[in-house]
C-alpha cells in the first residue's frame, strides 16, 4: 500500500489513511511519501545559497509540522516519534550547513538531503498506526538494501539485488506480525550513497518492493479515483477508467497523467502484479486497474492526456541524417544539464527533440556552447503543447490516427511534430499551446461523444 504526499499532508488525511491501512487486514507493507509539499520545500531551500537564520527558521517550521501531525495523546508511541523526529533534524540540520559552508552541491548530497522527506513521513505515519493499536516500525530503504545504479535524482533499481535484499527482512517482519512503513523515493547505490527516484518515485519504490517480495496486488492511494478518460478540469465529462493495460498506464504517466510514476509499471509487469489507483476520500470505489491486457475493442482510444508547456529544439546541419551518433550527441549534449528528451524525431537535415518548456534556456545556453560540436545551427520554439492519445491495439487499427488527427483539423488547429509507431499503444504530437484546450476536447468528442 502505497500512501502520496497528500495522504500525509494533514491531520484529517493522516486520520483516513491510518483508518484504511488498519482495514485491509494482515500481511501488509506500507510505502510511504514524504508530507505534501516537503520534498518541494527541501528543493526550493538548497537551490540557492542559504543563510544561517533561513537554515534555522526552516528547520523550526519541519520539527513542528511533523511533531504536530503526531497522535495528540502522550504515550510510548508518540515519545519514540519524537526522538526520531529529532535525529532526523539534526543530521539534517548538519548537512544543510555543511552545504552552505562548503557552497558546494553534488548531486549525492542534493540526494541525501532530498530523503529527509520521507523518513520524516514514515515516523509520523508509523506513530498513527501504533496509535491504533498496529505493531508498525519505520524501515528505510538505505537501509533495507534497496540498491540502485548510481545516476542521482533519477535512479533506477537493480531488482535482482533488491530481491536478496528486501524479501529476507520484509517477509520476517510480517510473519511476527510487525506493519513494515517503508520509506518511497529513495534507494542506496552499491557505493552506500543514497540515490532519489524523482518526482512521485514512491509509486516506483512501490513498485520495485512488490517485485522483491514476488506479491501484490500495488495499491497506490491518492486524493483522485484513478486514471481519466482526459483531464476533468479541461473535460467536464471525463470518466474513470476501470482498467489499463501496463503499456497504456505508462504512455499516459509519462506524457501527463499525474496518476502514477511512469517507471512503476515495469516491475510490477515482469511479476505480473496488478497495481490499483485508489481514492482515499473514496476507498471503496473500485479505481483503475492496471495489469494485463483484456482489450476487447481495440479501435477506441482510452484516454487523452497532455503536457501542456514544451518546447521544440531544432538542430540543423546538412546530411544530419548520414551522420553517425549525431542524435547521440545532441542526447548527450542535453542530458549533461540534466534536460530529459519527451520525443525526438529526424529528417535529412534536421533532428527536433521535444523538452520541457522549463529546460529552453538550459538547452540554448547548452546547445550555445557545443553547436560545433552537434550541428551547424539551431532554433528553440517555445509556447507548444505535447498531445497524446493512447490505446491497446492503436498502431494494429486502420483508421484510428485518421480520426484522431481529422477531428483536430476540424478545429482548425495546426499539428507540428508528430510521433506514431514508436507505441503500438499511443501517438503523440504538438500544438500551439493557445489550442490544446479545442485538441484535448475535440478528440474526446471524436471518441466518447461528449466532452
Amino acid at each position: 500500500m502505497k500512501f502520496g504526499g497528500t495522504c500525509l499532508g494533514t491531520e484529517d488525511t493522516l486520520r483516513k489513511t491510518a483508518r484504511v491501512i488498519k482495514a485491509e487486514g494482515d500481511d501488509k507493507i506500507v510505502v510511504v511519501s514524504a508530507a505534501s509539499g516537503v520534498t518541494n520545500s527541501l528543493k526550493e531551500l538548497i537551490s540557492k545559497p542559504m543563510q544561517e537564520s533561513e537554515i534555522d527558521d526552516f528547520l523550526l517550521r519541519l520539527r513542528l509540522r511533523h511533531v504536530d501531525l503526531l497522535p495528540k495523546r502522550n504515550g510510548a508511541s508518540r515519545k519514540e516519534a519524537l526522538e526520531m523526529i529529532e535525529k532526523k533534524i539534526t543530521k539534517l540540520d548538519r548537512l544543510l550547513y555543511g552545504v552552505m559552508y562548503t557552497e558546494e552541491l553534488t548531486p549525492r548530497t542534493s540526494d541525501l538531503i532530498l530523503s529527509a522527506g520521507e523518513r520524516l513521513g514514515a515516523i509520523i505515519v508509523a506513530a498513527r498506526l501504533s496509535h491504533l493499536k498496529l505493531d508498525a516500525v519505520p524501515m528505510e530503504t538505505d537501509a533495507l538494501g534497496l540498491v540502485t545504479n548510481n545516476q542521482h535524482l533519477n535512479a533506477v533499481a537493480n531488482l535482482s539485488e533488491c530481491e536478496k535484499n528486501l524479501k529476507p527482512t520484509l517477509e520476517s517482519a510480517v510473519k511476527r506480525g510487525i506493519l513494515p512503513v517503508v520509506t518511497g523515493f529513495f534507494g542506496i547505490t552499491k557505493n552506500g550513497h543514497v540515490s532519489t527516484f524523482g518526482r512521485s518515485g514512491t509509486d516506483y519504490s512501490a513498485s520495485v518492493i512488490a517485485h522483491s517480495m514476488k506479491s501484490g496486488p500495488i495499491e497506490i492511494w491518492k486524493d483522485v479515483d484513478g486514471f481519466m478518460s482526459a483531464d476533468p478540469k479541461m473535460v467536464k465529462n471525463a470518466f474513470l477508467l476501470d482498467r489499463l493495460s501496463y503499456e497504456e498506464a505508462a504512455e499516459l504517466a509519462y506524457f501527463g497523467a499525474q496518476v502514477l510514476h511512469p517507471r512503476a509499471v515495469q516491475p510490477a509487469r515482469l511479476r505480473g502484479i496488478e497495481i490499483v489507483v485508489k481514492n482515499l476520500y473514496y476507498p471503496k470505489s473500485p479505481g483503475t486497474v492496471v495489469g494485463n491486457s483484456r482489450a476487447t475493442r481495440k479501435d477506441v482510444i482510452k484516454s487523452v492526456s497532455y503536457v501542456p508547456k514544451v518546447a521544440t529544439l531544432k538542430i540543423y546541419d546538412t546530411g544530419a541524417g548520414y551522420k553517425s551518433g549525431f542524435l547521440s550527441d545532441i542526447s548527450t549534449c542535453l542530458t549533461k544539464e540534466g534536460i530529459n528528451l519527451f520525443s525526438a524525431t529526424t529528417s535529412q537535415t534536421c533532428v527536433a527533440v521535444i523538452i520541457n518548456e522549463s529546460d529552453a534556456s538550459a538547452a540554448k545556453k547548452a546547445m550555445k556552447a557545443h553547436i560545433a560540436g552537434v550541428g551547424e545551427s539551431f532554433e528553440i520554439e517555445e509556447g507548444r503543447a505535447l498531445v497524446c492519445a493512447v490505446g491497446e491495439g492503436l498502431g494494429h487499427s486502420k483508421g484510428v490516427a485518421a480520426r484522431v488527427f481529422k477531428a483536430v483539423a476540424s478545429k482548425d488547429v495546426n499539428v507540428e511534430l508528430i510521433s506514431a509507431g514508436a507505441s503500438t499503444v499511443a501517438y503523440h504530437f504538438t500544438v500551439d499551446h493557445k489550442d490544446l484546450r479545442k485538441t484535448v476536447t475535440e478528440i474526446h468528442k471524436e471518441f466518447f461523444g461528449y466532452v
